[in-house]
């Protein structure tokens, strides 16, 4: 049986935060996802989702700055998740993306949403 952990996300950069290491430099970006959907009562309705994606710049994107606040955005990579005990002694789930391609996407073609 073949095991795999993918996930691709297409949406909006909300911000870009840069770290260099000795050995390379890492991209943490926030991507927000959009899907429109109908309630029971057929009002209109959007639902956002925040992805926080991690990609080593020179591999999964190209360079620091190809990437920036308000791009379109398709990513490729794994969910990672992590747990931690916050300030207050409470144990947290941390999910995170691995990408393994970031990609930006032509601003002139509408990014495509859930079905209303």
């Amino acid at each position: 049986m073949d095991q795999f952990n993918k996930i691709e996300i297409q949406g909006m950069v909300g911000a870009v935060r840069v770290t260099n290491f000795t050995d390379g430099s890492l991209a943490n970006i926030s991507v927000a996802t959009n899907y429109l959907h109908r309630t029971r009562d057929n009002q209109a309705t959007v639902e956002t989702t925040w992805f926080n994606v991690l990609g080593r710049i020179g591999r999964a994107i190209e360079k620091a700055d190809s990437v920036a606040k308000g791009d379109a955005v398709h990513i490729i990579g794994r969910v990672r998740t992590k747990t931690f005990t916050d300030s207050e002694g409470n144990e947290r789930l941390l999910n995170d993306v691995i990408a393994s391609k970031i990609e930006r996407i032509d601003t002139d073609v509408p990014l495509q949403c859930g079905v209303l």
